[in-house]
């Protein structure tokens, strides 16, 4: 391995791990604090009567 492709892996290296951190960053600022609740009963609901979900689905855009 010469100099030059030394020198490139170390560069390339570098900036791989500065990505990393700034998308570890940008996670924690604005994707971490935003959670989803599932509510295991309502999604065994849809799933067996899914026209059953529709049909609340149309009463609360009709509002």
């Amino acid at each position: 391995m010469n100099k030059t492709s030394s020198k490139l892996s170390r560069e390339l290296a570098w900036i791989i791990g500065i990505k990393v951190v700034l998308l570890l960053i940008i996670w924690k600022a604005f994707i971490a604090p935003y959670r989803v609740t599932v509510d295991a009963d309502a999604v065994a609901g849809k799933v067996l009567n899914p026209a059953a979900g529709s049909q609340q689905l149309e009463k609360n855009n009709a509002r």
